[in-house]
């Protein structure tokens, strides 16, 4: 019985020697053993999204987040607010942009679709980048688009796209994002604006004058009680602000 005894505690010291063993190396175990998945969603597309200087000052730190940083969920999702529309003194930036668009990145392509349309003049390019990216939830895509289209005679899918972006109130946000691109762009191609349709278009508007910048989405004042004098209010807008940009 006392042999029993000595043998049960001698093999409770081993054990307990294992659980502290397990403890420490656990302790230890440096982050990057963890899954790529989690490193993806928890920390590099986290920081990502929230701050590419951020991003790269990470990346930078250790060969385990360099390694993972080429992931095509975190280049889908990198904040891109502080890479110029186009990077033309950094190939580094203009390659970085070139691949999150590759991802089909929806700011990416949002801003390849208005280079390639009023700067390029490659108009095929331009709608499929811009198409891309609103498929994907990209307001400011959708409101372009919706205006491009309103002018080339699709005036249903038009009227839909900038339906989509008023039901996200994003109309003047929308407006904000395509003059703060178009700013710093050459055009080389414009749109002219299709005859607004709607035979009560006087009576319709209930504010004789154009959107601006500051308008609130949720304004009364500012809106108009027909979708197709709504749409044709967009359209003129987007059409004198390209023209601004030419004249000033």
């Amino acid at each position: 019985m006392k042999g029993n005894k000595i043998s049960s505690f001698q093999g409770f010291l081993k054990l307990t020697k294992r659980v502290r063993k397990s403890k420490t190396n656990s302790l230890t175990t440096s982050i990057f053993s963890l899954p790529n998945e989690l490193l993806i969603t928890e920390v590099l597309a986290r920081v990502a999204a929230t701050s590419i200087c951020d991003f790269f000052n990470l990346i930078l730190s250790c060969k385990a987040f360099h390694q993972t940083a080429d992931d095509n969920y975190i280049l889908g999702h990198v904040s891109l607010d502080k890479v110029p529309v186009i990077p033309w003194r950094s190939p580094k930036q203009a390659f970085f942009l070139e691949k999150c668009k590759e991802t089909g990145h929806p700011e990416a392509l949002y801003r390849e679709g208005v280079v390639q349309y009023f700067s390029f003049a490659k108009v095929g390019e331009g709608l499929s980048c811009l198409n891309s990216a609103a498929k994907v939830g990209h307001v400011g895509a959708a409101y372009v688009l919706g205006v491009i289209l309103l002018c080339i005679d699709k005036g249903g899918d038009g009227r839909r796209l900038l339906n989509y972006v008023k039901s996200k109130k994003g109309i003047g946000e929308s407006r904000k994002k395509f003059k703060d691109v178009i700013n710093r762009l050459w055009l080389n191609n414009f749109l002219e604006p299709k005859p607004n349709a709607c035979p009560m278009q006087a009576q319709h508007r209930r504010k004789q004058r154009w959107p601006s910048d500051d308008d609130d989405d949720d304004d009364d004042d500012n809106d108009v009680s027909c979708e197709a004098c709504g749409c044709h209010l967009q359209v003129i807008f987007v059409c004198n602000l390209l023209r601004g940009i030419v004249t000033y």
